[in-house]
């Protein structure tokens, strides 16, 4: 008795570390109406034989509603769309059926590029929802989108978020100059823009951009379908397919324009079917596999240069076969694209993002996790003389996070996003961590930026 005793303590103390902490999270869950996920427009996973929900406020005007899902061609999915009254019965009987279901667009209408999709309106206001279900026996990486003149996907950000300090230090705006492309969420518009903020143009829709050497055409991803690895012209004409592959990532050209390197998935636990004690219920965390993939513009040639089962944000050094990236077992790690093992670079703390060797080769810029927020750290490019670039202001209350940063063209400024002012905004900075500036306000604020802490190569600069 005694010992059944011992191993039942034992369970349930194991039970309470899994347990407690999601409970004291606070974090909604997407299980039901009352526990709902907003929709972000970022890639995210649904476990196996699943669905999880989804809101959106709207003013009832009748006016159009448009949801889309990519989920990379996987069957097995659906998407449903509940009004307020059908949610609050669906809480007493789950068998309530939706109003609508998403379905499969016409191959020759523009929403083609789109696995579900729906479009509707309603004559009264509330809360509505969208709920998608996975049915297969594996997890799915979807994308869920909701659109219209008069619907919200959550609480209007106010410009001074509720805990700010009006001591902070205040941060001044600044003009810069060249030009930018930059996405607007993971998944979303890219825009070119000019560095005093003019000329914001529509260029396409994707993941991660990135100028060619000489600004002429832009490589960038795309998971919606058909997927792959793409360029084009930096006015947005003359869109071109490289490689068609499953979610790739941070696609970045070689200094002598000749090859492009890229993170691409490969494998690895999707997770699986839950297992459970005596009513409690644990499934195993999925750990999806990210390799180096390297296209040769010349040949169209694929090669994969060694790196570990988590490599993202590749950067190439200007040897043009040498590459530095973010490693989720290391930190900063180099490899040789013509071959041969990785080595370290950095490896004081493995939460590390978004690599970007220095125009001039001398500096690597990343972001660094510091306990509940990111700072950007930079060290020469031989590892040596790491430093913190940008730091906590003393007289703020809050963390804010600095994240997602890129070179200025002669590698003397530091571009990157922040939350400081209550939502996601460029700033700009010199190496050493002098001269903090808000650049690129009148864009900011006409479009907001989402971001989501994925190696996100969210901008870039040329002249």
């Amino acid at each position: 008795m005694k010992n059944f005793k011992l191993v039942a303590l034992v369970l349930l103390g194991l039970l309470a570390m899994f347990i407690v902490p999601s409970i004291l999270a606070g974090a909604p869950t997407g299980a039901g109406p009352n526990d709902p996920l907003m929709v972000t427009g970022t890639p995210q996973t649904i476990a196996p034989k699943s669905s999880l929900w989804f809101y959106f406020d709207y003013t009832g005007d009748k006016s159009k509603i448009q949801a889309a899902l990519d989920a990379n061609g996987a069957s097995g999915m659906q998407m449903a769309i509940f009004t307020p009254p059908q949610a609050q019965a669906w809480l007493s009987d789950q068998t309530t059926a939706p109003i609508a279901l998403g379905s499969q667009p016409g191959a020759a209408t523009n929403m083609a590029i789109h696995d579900l999709y729906w479009q509707g309106g309603f004559n009264f206001p509330g809360r509505f929802f969208v709920v998608i279900t996975n049915s297969n026996s594996n997890a799915v990486t979807f994308r869920l989108s909701v659109t219209g003149d008069n619907v919200a996907l959550a609480p209007t950000p106010t410009a001074t978020p509720p805990m700010a300090n009006p001591f902070a230090t205040p941060i001044p705006t600044a003009q810069i100059t060249g030009t930018l492309v930059f996405q607007d969420a993971s998944g979303g518009v890219i825009y070119t823009v000019q560095g005093d903020g003019t000329n914001l143009k529509r260029v396409t829709t994707g993941l991660d951009p990135a100028f060619s050497p000489d600004g002429k055409q832009i490589a960038f991803t795309r998971w919606a379908q058909p997927a792959g690895v793409y360029t084009i012209n930096a006015d947005g004409t003359n869109e071109q397919t490289l490689l068609n592959i499953e979610q790739p990532l941070s696609p970045q050209w070689s200094p002598d324009g000749k090859r492009i390197v890229f993170t691409r998935p490969a494998g690895g636990p999707q997770g699986g079917a839950p297992f459970c004690f005596r009513g409690f219920c644990f499934s195993p965390m999925p750990d999806p596999h990210w390799k180096l993939g390297v296209i040769d513009l010349g040949t169209n040639a694929l090669t994969q240069p060694e790196c570990s089962n988590h490599c993202f944000a590749p950067t190439w050094f200007n040897d043009n076969h040498t590459i530095a990236y973010a490693d989720g077992q290391f930190g900063v790690q180099v490899a040789d694209t013509n071959g041969g093992p990785a080595w370290p670079l950095y490896t004081q703390n493995v939460s590390v993002q978004s690599t970007q060797v220095s125009p001039d080769g001398t500096k690597i810029v990343f972001m660094v996790r510091q306990n509940d927020h990111w700072e950007i750290n930079v060290m020469n490019a031989d590892g040596s003389n790491v430093a913190q670039v940008t730091r906590a202001d003393p007289l703020s209350f809050v963390s804010v996070n600095n994240v997602a940063p890129t070179w200025s063209p002669d590698s003397k400024q530091i571009l990157f996003l922040s939350d400081r002012g209550g939502k996601w905004e460029f700033f700009t900075v010199n190496p050493e961590g002098s001269n903090l500036r808000q650049v690129l306000k009148s864009v900011t604020d006409k479009t907001p930026i989402r971001y989501n802490f994925s190696n996100e190569r969210v901008i870039d600069w040329i002249k």
